[in-house]
């Protein structure tokens, strides 16, 4: 059960690469440009969830004895921050539009965030990391690729909106079962 689990979180972390993907726009990028935005995007993804293993093999040992309070409030507090970026995106303030490929490591960076946090609080979930590592790279790479060449409009910005809301409704079934499951 704990790896159907993590997929699901993993697949639901991943739509984070969707509002930065969705401000490049392909015709006008050329492809070495592209490749490496892309390759921005999903090492970000990568880089902030083996910092957050890293942390929290270091120190989440220390409060194991409330484990189950520790998943239930950290992947709801994760809930709720997509849940807010939902509304954020459908006004259009979580998109970017930036041409040069070296100035999406910031965004690929802050866009990690909820990445980052959940690496922290898989300490409690025993799963192969090498496993993770791999779904949490296929996914967020099919949505960088998909939503690359998707046209930043009001049709796509409402899409992304529904998928964060859905995931953020998904992760706190996923919190709630950590905590009773």
């Amino acid at each position: 059960m704990n790896l159907a689990v993590s997929i699901v979180i993993f697949f639901i972390l991943s739509f984070q690469v969707m509002p930065v993907a969705l401000g490049v726009d392909a015709q006008k990028t050329g492809l070495f440009h592209l490749i490496s935005i892309v390759l921005f995007l999903v090492a970000g993804q990568v880089l902030l969830f083996l910092m957050g293993v890293w942390l929290g093999n270091r120190f989440m040992h220390l409060i194991s004895g409330i484990q189950r309070g520790v998943l239930f409030v950290g992947f709801f507090l994760i809930a709720v921050r997509y849940s807010m970026e939902a509304f954020k995106i459908r006004k259009g303030e979580r998109t970017y539009a930036i041409e040069k490929p070296a100035l999406f490591i910031l965004p690929a960076i802050a866009q990690a965030m909820n990445t980052f946090l959940a690496g922290i609080l898989l300490y409690f979930i025993p799963v192969d990391l090498l496993t993770d590592l791999i779904y949490l790279s296929l996914f967020s790479l099919i949505f960088t690729l998909l939503f690359v060449f998707i046209k930043n409009d009001k049709l796509s910005t409402s899409a992304i909106s529904l998928l964060y809301m859905i995931g953020g409704g998904i992760l706190t079934l996923v919190s709630i079962y950590f905590a009773f499951g």
